[in-house]
């Protein structure tokens, strides 16, 4: 039985967040999610979470990942997983991997899976990579080889932005008798919450004699690409797409 007091409060969140225009919701909104981050009635805090993604209040996403995150009630984390699912909520992405890999409850891994189905993949913002001219549109298309053969797609500003860094090295060994060209290719990945992975990765090659500039812009081609293709393996591995 549903305690008075608990009545009432649940009544007042429903009408108030249910009756709001939508012009005009930031009010009633901040009333649901103060009712889910406070309140001590898990009824109450399941129903602001349930109301919040009704609402599809954007402003809410961070009450509910938190909700996700550290709620004690079950029942309250599988409501603001619905919530954040329904909205389509791609910033809540790290919340939900995580929910569906570690949450106590399996009703609640079950739900934060299906929520990430629901996103789709990760979408990537791949800035311009540093280095030397030549570097970096050698680098950009390995990039974008590597990257759409490990079906991660680049698409709008991206949830998560990838910065490149390329630099190759040529050095000729041995009075002429051989050249060695060497390639560092380092991503930096910065998700929506701000996080930052590092990735490098390199490559060499030694070839006889000296080259002339064809070749050796072909060889430094082969090699930037060879660099690039750990870190890209490496993203995909962290973002669930390997």
């Amino acid at each position: 039985m549903i305690h008075p007091s608990t009545r009432r409060r649940l009544l007042a969140l429903a009408l108030a967040v249910g009756l709001a225009p939508p012009a005009r919701a930031g009010s009633p909104v901040e009333a649901a999610v103060g009712a889910l981050r406070r309140d001590d009635s898990l009824k109450v805090r399941t129903q602001a979470a349930i109301l919040l993604g009704q609402r599809g209040a954007l402003e809410a996403v961070p009450a509910l990942r938190q909700a996700v995150a550290e709620d004690r009630a079950a029942a309250v984390r599988l409501a603001a997983v619905g919530a954040l699912a329904r909205m389509g909520a791609q910033v809540a992405r790290p919340t939900l991997q995580a929910a569906a890999q570690a949450d106590p409850d399996p009703a609640v891994r079950a739900a934060a899976t299906r929520a990430l189905a629901g996103l789709g993949p990760v979408t990537l913002a791949l800035e311009e990579p540093t280095g030397t001219p030549s570097a970096r549109a050698v680098a950009r298309q390995a990039l974008q080889g590597h990257l759409a053969r490990l079906g991660l797609p680049l698409t709008g500003p991206g949830e998560v932005r990838v910065r490149p860094a390329v630099t190759v090295k040529v050095a000729v060994e041995a009075g002429g008798e051989r050249t060695v060209v060497s390639a560092t290719v380092s991503l930096a990945a910065v998700d929506g919450d701000g996080r930052l992975d590092l990735l490098e990765g390199s490559a060499r090659a030694t070839v006889t004699g000296a080259l002339p500039e064809a070749r050796l812009a072909a060889v430094a081609a082969t090699v930037v690409d060879a660099a690039a293709r750990g870190p890209c393996e490496e993203l995909a591995t962290r973002l669930g797409r390997r």
